[in-house]
């Protein structure tokens, strides 16, 4: 009996600990262009980790044939924190070219997904 005990309360840990997973901080920025996702638009994130020491990052992605950008913010907004960073996002239509075609200031809430709209 006490084997069994200890087992239920075993087994009814590991499923509680497991209930307690945190959702991913996810960036999400869709470019359209004439009406139609933008493939291969150079997207650019700028910010500042949210607590001390507060480190600048930037990330760039190129948006694939449905125009969507993803970045994963967690290394940048860490668990146990709340609120969110504030990012630039900067759109390049063409990935190579020397200036920006818009930039947005957006607000990434933590641990959720935050989607933005780009479109020319």
């Amino acid at each position: 009996m006490k084997r069994f005990l200890l087992l239920t309360f075993v087994l009814l840990g590991l499923v509680l600990n497991g209930c307690g997973k945190k959702s991913s901080t996810i960036l999400r920025v869709y470019v359209g262009y004439n009406g139609q996702p933008k493939m291969s638009a150079k997207v650019v994130i700028d910010g500042v980790t949210q607590n001390a020491p507060y480190t600048p990052f930037v990330m760039t992605e190129f948006t694939d044939v449905n125009g969507l950008a993803e970045f994963n913010l967690d290394e940048y907004i860490k668990a146990g924190s709340y609120g969110g960073s504030t990012v630039d996002c900067t759109v390049y239509l063409i990935k190579n070219a020397p200036q920006s075609d818009t930039v947005k200031t957006i607000f990434v809430e933590g641990f959720k997904s935050t989607k933005q709209e780009f479109l020319f």
